[in-house]
C-alpha cells in the first residue's frame, strides 16, 4: 500500500508586541528587513483627500532619505508602509526615526512634496488597467474605486488638514511591524496612542451581469466575486488557457495581465486582460467566454489542478514567500479579515475540482467584459456608465466651430443633473447627479471661463469645456452657481486637457 505524501507546512510565523505594536517574524538568514506598516491607504481617502495619505508617507520619510542603506516608504490600497533593511543597530535606529517623524510630523516642506508628487505623478503611468478598472466599475469615484483617480489633495489639502490626517491613522493602536527575524532587544516603536482602523464600508454597487462595456483598446474581464481557493484556482487555470491558446496557438497576444483587490473579507474584485489591436479584440473575447464556458462544465483537468498545487509547494521554501506569509498575517491583524493561510492550507490538501467549477460558473455570472467599442458580444447587454438614473433635461448641441469633444458626444443638462452619451446610443457613458457631486476640478485657462471636470461619487467624470458647445460660457455659469466652494478644487496638472478655453 503506498502511503500518501503528507501535506507540506506553510512557513511559521512568530508574534510578539512592542510598545503596543504587533510584531511578527520569521526565521530567515542574513540582513534584517523589517516594514512598518499602518492600516491607512487610498481606500480610506474621499475623492477630494485622494493623495492625503502619500503626502504624509513622504513628509515623514523626508528627515530620514539616505544612500547608506536600503530604505523605501510606499502608499497601497489598504496600508502604508515604511521599509528598510540593514543590520539590526540600524534598523532599530530608522524605525525610532520614522516613529518620531510621524509623532511630530514637520509639515514645513509641505510645497515641495506637492510639487515632488505632481512630478511623480506626471510621469508614472499609475496602475495598470486591470486594478483600477473592476473597482472603479463597482464602487465608482470612492474607496477602492480611487485606484486610478487623480491626487487631489496635491492641490487641495492644508498642513492643518495633513497634520490631522496623520494624527488619526498613523498611531500604535493602527500600526504593525514586520521583520525577518527576532527583533532586537533594544527595538522601541515610540508612536502615539490611537484606536484601532478598518478597511472602509463601502458596499459596491449592484450592476447587471454578465454585461459588456466599452474601453479604447485592449480587452479586460472584470468580477466581484467570492474569493476562495477554488476562485484562485480557476482564475489560475483560465489565464493559463487563455496564454496556451492565443499566444502559443493563435499569436494574438504576448502575456495577459491579472489582478484582484480584497473588498472585504471574502470578496474581492478581479480583472484579467491583455493588449491587442481592435482587429482582434473579438476573437479574445470570444476565447474568454469560450473557455470559461468550458472550465465551468467540465472542471480543471487533473494536471490543472496538481500544478496549481506543485506552484504553492515550490514556493514554501522561498525567503519572498516567508515574507509575505508574515506580511499576511499583520495585515490580517489590521483588517480585521482572515489572513490567506486557509486557502493555502485548502490548495496544499488539494482543491475539490466541482468546487473549481462552480467558481468557474459564479465567475461567468459575474463577467464584465470590455471591449473597443463594435468588439463586444451583441448577445450580453451594454452596462450603464453609472448605476443612477439619467436625469431628463436638455441635449446641448455641439459647436460649429472649435470644439473638441469627440463626434458623436452628446450632453444632456436637466435640473438634476449631467449625462453624456455616445452616438445614438439610449446607454449613457456618465451620470453625474448635482446631489452625487464628489468634486470639481477648475481648469483656469487664458479663456475667460475655466473649463470645468465634474466626478460623481457614482463614478464617471464628465468635462464641460466652453467653447465646445453652443450656449457653452453660459452652461459653464450654470455649473459654476450649483457646485458649492467646498467640492471645488484647482485641477491638477494630471488632469489639465486644455491650454485655452
Amino acid at each position: 500500500m503506498v502511503a500518501r505524501p503528507t501535506t507540506p507546512e506553510l512557513p511559521t510565523v512568530h508574534r510578539t508586541e512592542i510598545d503596543g505594536v504587533p510584531v511578527f517574524w520569521h526565521d530567515q538568514p542574513g540582513r534584517l528587513n523589517a516594514s512598518l506598516i499602518f492600516g491607512v491607504g487610498l481606500a480610506h481617502e474621499t475623492f477630494l483627500e485622494t493623495g492625503i495619505t502619500h503626502l504624509v508617507e513622504h513628509l515623514a520619510m523626508r528627515p530620514l532619505r539616505t544612500s547608506r542603506y536600503d530604505n523605501n516608504a510606499s502608499t497601497e490600497m489598504l496600508h502604508t508602509s515604511f521599509d528598510v533593511g540593514s543590520n539590526p543597530a540600524t534598523v532599530v535606529q530608522h524605525l525610532r526615526r520614522i516613529c518620531d517623524s510621524l509623532s511630530d510630523l514637520d509639515t514645513g516642506p509641505l510645497d515641495l512634496e506637492r510639487g515632488i508628487l505632481m512630478a511623480e505623478e506626471r510621469t508614472s503611468e499609475g496602475p495598470g488597467v486591470t486594478s483600477w478598472l473592476p473597482a472603479s466599475l463597482w464602487f465608482g469615484n470612492r474607496a477602492y474605486g480611487l485606484a486610478g483617480n487623480v491626487q487631489v489633495a496635491t492641490v487641495r489639502a492644508s498642513a492643518e488638514d495633513v497634520r490631522a490626517w496623520c494624527a488619526r491613522w498613523f498611531h500604535r493602536g493602527n500600526a504593525a511591524l514586520v521583520l525577518s527575524g527576532p527583533p532586537p532587544e533594544d527595538l522601541r516603536l515610540p508612536l502615539p496612542d490611537g484606536p484601532r482602523g478598518r478597511p472602509p464600508v463601502a458596499p459596491p454597487f449592484t450592476l447587471p451581469t454578465p454585461a459588456t462595456t466599452t474601453v479604447p483598446n485592449g480587452v479586460v474581464g472584470c468580477a466581484l466575486v467570492d474569493w476562495t481557493a477554488a476562485m484562485g484556482c480557476a482564475t489560475g487555470v483560465l489565464i493559463t488557457r487563455l496564454t496556451d491558446r492565443l499566444r502559443h496557438g493563435e499569436g494574438l497576444v504576448y502575456d495577459l495581465g491579472f489582478d484582484h483587490q480584497m473588498v472585504d473579507d471574502r470578496r474581492a474584485v478581479l480583472g484579467f486582460g491583455t493588449d491587442v489591436p481592435d482587429k482582434h479584440a473579438s476573437r479574445v473575447v470570444e476565447a474568454i467566454r469560450g473557455e470559461l464556458l468550458v472550465l465551468g462544465e467540465a472542471g480543471p483537468r487533473d494536471e490543472e489542478l496538481a500544478a496549481d498545487r506543485d506552484n504553492l509547494v515550490e514556493q514554501l521554501t522561498e525567503r519572498e514567500f516567508a515574507e509575505y506569509r508574515v506580511f499576511d498575517e499583520a495585515m490580517s491583524e489590521l483588517t480585521g479579515w482572515s489572513s490567506a493561510a486557509g486557502h493555502q492550507k485548502e490548495v496544499l490538501a488539494g482543491v475539490d475540482p466541482d468546487a473549481v467549477a462552480a467558481a468557474a460558473r459564479e465567475l461567468a455570472a459575474n463577467l464584465v467584459l470590455c471591449a473597443p467599442e463594435g468588439r463586444v458580444p451583441r448577445d450580453l447587454p451594454e452596462l450603464p456608465g453609472s448605476p443612477l438614473t439619467p436625469p431628463q433635461g436638455r441635449e446641448v448641441k455641439r459647436a460649429f466651430v472649435g470644439s473638441t469633444a469627440p463626434r458623436g458626444l452628446r450632453l444632456v443638462v436637466g435640473e438634476e443633473g449631467l449625462t453624456s452619451y455616445y452616438g445614438g446610443s439610449p446607454v449613457p457613458v456618465a451620470v453625474i447627479r448635482f446631489d452625487d457631486v464628489a468634486g470639481v476640478g477648475v481648469e483656469h485657462t487664458d479663456g475667460q471661463l475655466p473649463i470645468l471636470h465634474v466626478s460623481g461619487l457614482h463614478g464617471g467624470m464628465i468635462t464641460v469645456r466652453p467653447g465646445d458647445w453652443r450656449g457653452g460660457r453660459a452652461l459653464v455659469r450654470e455649473l459654476l452657481s450649483r457646485f458649492p466652494e467646498e467640492v471645488r478644487f484647482d485641477a491638477p496638472d494630471a488632469m489639465r486637457l486644455f491650454e485655452q478655453s
